[in-house]
């Protein structure tokens, strides 16, 4: 379904990797997906960028974005704006943090299941080639 309607939050997808555990909320509406994760990931992915636009809504907990290569804190309520090709990172310092994404533009949720079917004692060279065939770059 491409079009307008209302999506129950228990018709999500999730997909788990070693940090995270993420809900793919909404994937079939065209350029527009959300999703909901969980993560206590303390080093954050290397800083990198993407096709898609992307926005971050703190729900629980606290994290670090990082932005134009300096950390910035955000806690609840705060919003991360990404656009497409911003050089970015995010890490949770303590505990776990919950936080609502929306990304407009190249789909993400191929590159969640991607990143979530990679073996526990996969490289960083998987790591990489999973990103590259969905169109994200390391720094």
């Amino acid at each position: 379904m491409t079009g307008p309607g209302v999506v129950g939050g228990d018709a999500a997808e999730v997909v788990r990797t070693p940090t995270d555990l993420v809900k793919l909320l909404v994937t079939d509406r065209g350029d527009v997906q959300v999703a909901e994760y969980t993560s206590a990931d303390r080093d954050g992915p290397p800083a990198h960028t993407h096709q898609w636009h992307e926005i971050e809504y703190v729900i629980e907990g606290e994290v670090e974005f990082l932005l134009d290569g300096q950390w910035r804190s955000a806690s609840v309520g705060d919003v991360q704006v990404l656009p497409a090709g911003s050089s970015h990172s995010v890490r949770v310092p303590e505990g776990e943090a919950r936080l609502l994404m929306v990304t407009i533009g190249a789909p993400y949720d191929g590159f969640a299941r991607d990143l979530a079917a990679l073996p526990a004692d996969a490289t960083g060279a998987d790591v990489v080639a999973a990103a590259s065939r969905h169109g994200v770059e390391l720094a």
